[in-house]
C-alpha cells in the first residue's frame, strides 16, 4: 500500500484541526490550548536556558495528561504548522495569522472576554497604512542597522505583528535584523500562539504574559532570533527604549532576568529571514517529549 501524501500547505489549516479533533477523550478547548503551550515550550527550551526547569516541569505536567500516541499527534501538528511558516518564509506560501486562525476556527476563543481576531487582511491593510514605504526605508539611509521597535500589548495570536512583517519583508527589510517587537496578551494562550508564530518566522521578539493596563507582567518569552542577536539589539536600542516615533508608547521593564551578555554580534553576521528553521518535523522521545532537532 503507498505511503499517504503528506498535506500540502494549503491544506495543513484544515488538516492540523482535524487531526486535533482525533483526541477525543479531552474537551477541544483543552486540546487546542495544550498544543500550542506544549509547542512554545518545546521551542523555548531549545533556545532559552533561564528557568528551563521550571518550563520543563509545566510541560510535564501537562503531557502526562496524553497518551504517547496523542502525542505524536501534537507533534505531527507542530511539523505542518511549522511547514506552513517556513513556505511564508521562502514565498512559496503566504504570511497570515497562522494560530489565530486555527484557534479561532476552533471556537475556543473567549467571546465573553470580547476576544475576536482581527481578519488578517483587515490587519494587512491596517500595516501597510501605518508602515509608510518612504518613511520606513529612508531609517536605513544612512544606518543600515537601524532597529524599528514595534509594540503590540494586546496580539492575541499575533496577526497583526504577522502582517507587519510581511509588509515590511516586502519592502526588503531584513526583519531578523532590523525589527524588534515588544509585545504581550493577558491571556496564556495568546502569548504561546504568538511565541511560537514568531519563534518560527525568525522574528526577534519578546513576548508578555500579563496586563499592560497594570503594567502587571509575570513572564517574558523571548524567541531565539532575539537570544542570537541580542548584543545587537542591546546596542541599538537598549532596555525598554523605542526610538522609531514619539507615539509608541515605552514599554513595562519585565521582572524576568535579561539573559546573560554575549559574544557582539556584528552586522556581517546578521541572522537572515529564514535562518531560523529546522529541516525534520518534531518527534517525542520515550518520555513524550517533542524535540525540535
Amino acid at each position: 500500500m503507498a505511503n499517504k501524501r503528506p498535506p500540502s500547505v494549503t491544506e495543513a489549516r484544515s488538516e492540523i484541526p482535524r487531526m486535533l479533533q482525533t483526541i477525543r477523550d479531552r474537551d477541544y478547548y483543552s486540546v487546542v490550548r495544550d498544543f500550542f503551550e506544549l509547542s512554545a515550550i518545546s521551542v523555548r527550551n531549545t533556545f532559552d536556558f533561564t528557568k528551563r526547569d521550571e518550563f520543563e516541569k509545566r510541560y510535564m505536567n501537562v503531557a502526562k495528561q496524553y497518551s504517547k500516541d496523542q502525542l505524536e499527534t501534537f507533534a505531527s501538528c507542530l511539523g505542518l504548522f511549522m511547514g506552513e511558516i517556513e513556505a511564508a518564509k521562502n514565498g512559496s506560501g503566504e504570511f497570515r495569522d497562522f494560530a489565530g486562525e486555527i484557534y479561532m476556527d476552533s471556537g475556543t476563543g473567549n467571546g465573553k472576554a470580547g476576544q475576536f481576531f482581527t481578519p488578517y487582511h483587515v490587519s494587512h491593510l491596517m500595516s501597510e497604512c501605518t508602515l509608510n514605504k518612504d518613511e520606513v526605508l529612508g531609517r536605513f539611509e544612512n544606518d543600515p542597522d537601524h532597529v524599528l521597535t514595534l509594540y503590540e500589548p494586546t496580539c492575541g495570536a499575533g496577526g497583526l505583528i504577522v502582517a507587519s512583517v510581511d509588509v515590511l519583508n516586502g519592502y526588503g527589510v531584513n526583519y531578523a535584523w532590523n525589527v524588534f517587537v515588544d509585545c504581550g496578551d493577558i491571556d496564556s494562550r495568546c502569548v504561546h500562539m504568538t511565541y511560537l508564530t514568531l519563534s518560527l518566522l525568525g522574528v526577534p521578539a519578546v513576548v508578555r504574559l500579563g496586563d499592560a493596563l497594570a503594567m502587571d507582567y509575570r513572564e517574558a518569552w523571548f524567541t531565539p532570533a532575539y537570544l542570537i542577536a541580542w548584543p545587537h539589539f542591546k546596542r541599538r536600542i537598549g532596555r525598554g527604549n523605542y526610538p522609531i516615533t514619539a507615539t509608541i508608547p515605552k514599554a513595562p521593564v519585565s521582572p524576568v532576568t535579561e539573559p546573560k551578555e554575549a559574544p557582539a554580534v556584528t552586522p556581517t553576521e546578521a541572522p537572515q529571514i529564514a535562518q531560523i528553521t529546522t529541516e525534520n518535523a518534531p518527534k517525542c522521545d520515550e518520555n513524550g517529549q517533542m524535540s525540535l532537532f
